[in-house]
């Protein structure tokens, strides 16, 4: 073989190697998450696909049920060209409720595991979702399930005092409320930089605004006992952390997520809105959080 043909033919292998290994690298790191979905591959107007997304009541993967979300094309997308969206026309309690099945189980044993999203609500008529002020006007938004594990992720305003036409987010342990010392009502509050409760005369909540995209994380560590912690960042801040708790009750196995358990309880009276998600992300693996840019401020 001429000498210049065998050197380009070496380099040529080493190159497509490199690309290989680049490839399974990159591969083997989206295929570590116990759940990813950013609704890239699909068509726009597609229904969210069955599996992993089953409204409730659950129907066969061929039949149309209206309140799926959807897959639309989006110029705002924090990930990519589209998002998934659900048109609220009229006020709802838990009728866009969705279970999300996992990719594989997650495993019950002292870890910690990251919940991610972007989520963003949009006004139709200029009526705010929630009520402000002191009442309570909130929904049950993103949910970990299992046996003896469900923490909430709630939106909305819990009796925080927001500024006007301003929401807000907090932790919850329904069902087992396995530290009810930490609870104000059946909540977790925020209580980092200045956010803490009992301090309700200052800011006890970051307010967020409407027509805006937001990213949060929230970080389970499992645990059985009082060696547990959850941690909750909003837009690249750390806004709520509680160490030394039980976070799940044996056998805490975990079983699914869950999505819009309720809306704008306990009035069930939001009015017509848009809601939407980007890259829903449940993980082990820390640098998938930073890498897909959950932590920078919005």
């Amino acid at each position: 073989m001429h000498p210049h043909r065998s050197s380009f033919a070496r380099l040529a292998v080493g190159f497509a190697s490199l690309l290989l290994c680049a490839f399974q690298s990159a591969f083997a790191q989206v295929a570590a998450d116990y759940f990813y979905f950013d609704a890239e591959s699909l068509p726009g107007g597609t229904p969210l696909p069955q599996p992993p997304f089953f409204p409730n009541p659950w129907k066969e993967p061929s039949a149309q049920h209206p309140k799926r979300g959807k897959v639309v094309a989006d110029p705002t997308a924090p990930q990519g060209k589209q998002v998934f969206r659900w048109e609220v026309a009229a006020p709802r309690t838990t009728e866009l409720f969705h279970e999300v099945r996992f990719a594989r189980l997650p495993e019950a044993r002292v870890k910690d595991y990251y919940y991610a999203f972007f989520v963003r609500f949009d006004r139709r008529d200029g009526r705010d979702i929630w009520h402000d002020g002191e009442g309570d006007s909130f929904d049950k938004a993103f949910e970990v399930i299992g046996e003896g594990i469900r923490w909430v992720i709630h939106f909305g305003n819990h009796a925080m005092r927001l500024p006007k036409h301003r929401f807000s987010c907090h932790l919850s342990n329904a069902s087992y409320h396995l530290n009810r010392t930490l609870e104000r009502y059946d909540g977790f509050y925020q209580n980092h930089d200045d956010l803490s409760r009992p301090h309700s005369s200052q800011h006890n909540s970051i307010p967020l605004e409407y027509e805006k995209w937001h990213a949060v994380v929230f970080k389970l560590k499992w645990a059985t006992d009082n060696t547990g912690e959850v941690v909750l960042w909003v837009n690249g801040k750390k806004v709520l952390a509680y160490q030394g708790i039980q976070t799940a009750k044996p056998p805490g196995t975990f079983e699914r997520l869950q999505l819009w358990g309720t809306i704008a309880q306990p009035g069930y009276d939001a009015p017509p809105h848009l809601r939407s998600v980007d890259a829903l992300l449940f993980t082990d693996q820390w640098q998938r959080i930073v890498d897909l840019g959950y932590l920078k401020a919005r």
